[in-house]
């Protein structure tokens, strides 16, 4: 293990201060250098990381249709959901390596890149899913991983990495990332804040600490040259950690990358939302226009001006952004799917079926907020946690299903990684979409169904669990229900 040092809030700020200021790419230097690379793959490990693009295919199966006409649409980017963090390590290994198959086969000889997407506050199956990217990619033709580079920063959500250290923004102030109530998480709970530690803790020793390279922030900000010198100066599969605090850090890394790619460094990218943006040369999201959002309410011919939203995400954020939408907004009703009694019987119906019937009378009238219960039920260990967390998601998927073949509500809010993604592909049967923007300016994407290719075209707000103000979750409901009113 490394001997880290810098976990002291005070210390960052003193280290921020004395840093180099960040480095400015021009658009047009990104823009042109996207345009001549890689088409970009990213395999989505659950669906809020479209927050922060947008205009891309999103798939969320991998038949040679799907992504045949993921390939056929404009711009240098593809979503492939995999929602892996829904899954087992076993099972996340094998749905990886499935996707990337049908990938190399529907690129027909397409050079392409691949961003497995990861979660900003470091949860998820980190090493299984690259080594099983590394060897896929070989198993393919594309060829061996020269580096990985993870690169988990997301200014905009209050993550950023110095020094190695990753640092999650929580009620204002910054905290190490393994101090964080993310560190907590059932299933994916951990203990570093270093990344080299956290890569050694995650791959069970396997990759050890000192051996992971970083490139630190001083380095990423000296010029253009450096940076590509120093990710070529990495190979054999080596995992580098780069520092990123702002977007212009992220642009850097991005144009410099690709600068790699063209001499034939062959990378292979974990990153959060982060970078997505700056290595598909978008702008900084803004929200969508209010007619926009009321154009595509009004294309989905909704039968009731009011909206549904299904909230099963249990990080505190989540919890409070629920509490506050609750205790501030007259115009929802809130219900509630109670986990233990779920847990308790045999047959799920036993208590959705009262909920659905509930929820249909109420939508007709105002906003309607599912949930369930707030106090965690944990398992023994993290897989009986993961078994729990897929039994509730399958009942929120039964509710709403049930639901919305009852009504067709303005909007749909899915809130948290394994709900939103198994609403999307059990509950609403989207296995073609496009992402059409930001609800909040990079926080909240909206989906729609791809024209023709699912019954249902109400517009699909991912909102994750980790992002946001307590008030966004208000704010979101707030931005929906002014579109839905205006269509009159």
């Amino acid at each position: 293990m490394t001997a880290s040092t810098g976990h002291d809030p005070e210390e960052l700020t003193r280290r921020l201060r004395g840093a180099r200021p960040s480095r400015v790419v021009a658009d047009d230097a990104l823009r042109d250098a996207v345009d001549r690379g890689a088409r970009v793959i990213i395999l989505d490990d659950d669906p809020t990381g479209t927050q922060s693009v947008s205009g891309l295919p999103v798939v969320t199966e991998w038949r040679p249709s799907d992504l045949a006409w993921a390939f056929e649409q404009e711009g240098r980017g593809i979503c492939v959901l995999t929602n892996t963090r829904s899954l087992e390590p076993a099972e996340a290994r094998i749905r990886n390596a499935e996707a990337l198959a049908s990938v190399h086969a529907a690129a027909q000889g397409e050079p392409y890149a691949i961003i497995s997407r990861g979660d900003s506050t470091l949860r998820g199956h980190y090493a299984h899913e690259i080594d099983v990217v590394e060897s896929s990619l070989r198993d393919n033709g594309w060829g061996a991983v020269d580096a990985v580079l993870l690169v988990p920063a997301f200014p905009d959500a209050g993550r950023i990495t110095v020094d190695a250290i990753h640092w999650v923004q929580e009620g204002g102030v910054f905290t190490p990332a393994g101090a964080s109530s993310f560190a907590r998480d059932a299933t994916f709970g951990y203990e570093a804040s270093d990344l080299r530690d956290w890569i050694e803790e995650q791959s069970n020793g396997v990759i050890r600490a000192a051996d992971v390279a970083v490139i630190p922030l001083d380095l990423v900000r000296s010029g253009h040259a450096e940076l590509v010198a120093a990710i070529m100066a990495h190979g054999a599969g080596a995992h580098v950690v780069i520092d990123a605090v702002d977007d212009n850090d992220l642009r850097c890394i991005a144009l410099a990358a690709i600068a790699a790619e063209e001499l034939g460094h062959k990378i292979v990218y974990r990153t959060s939302p982060g970078l997505l943006r700056a290595r598909l040369a978008q702008p900084s999201p803004e929200a969508l226009p209010r007619e926009v959002v009321a154009a595509a309410i009004a294309a989905s011919c909704p039968a009731t001006p009011h909206g549904l939203v299904v909230v099963g995400s249990h990080v505190p954020l989540s919890s409070r952004q629920l509490a506050h939408l609750v205790s501030t907004d007259a115009g929802v009703e809130h219900l509630v799917l109670d986990v233990p009694s779920l847990l308790a019987q045999s047959d799920s119906k036993e208590v959705t079926s009262a909920l659905v019937e509930r929820a249909a009378q109420l939508l007709r009238g105002r906003d309607v907020v599912i949930s369930t219960s707030r106090a965690r039920v944990d398992g023994a260990d993290p897989s009986e946690s993961l078994r729990i967390a897929r039994e509730v998601s399958s009942a929120l998927v039964e509710v709403t299903s049930a639901l919305l073949a009852r009504s067709r509500p303005s909007y749909l809010i899915g809130k948290g990684g394994i709900t939103s993604s198994d609403l999307a592909t059990r509950g609403v049967g989207l296995t073609r979409a496009t992402i059409r923007g930001s609800l909040l300016p990079g926080l909240i994407s909206i989906w729609q169904g791809a024209d023709g290719m699912t019954s249902f075209s109400t517009p699909y707000a991912i909102f994750p669990g980790n992002v946001g103000t307590d008030s966004s979750l208000s704010d979101a409901v707030a931005a929906f229900r002014a579109a839905a009113n205006s269509t009159g």
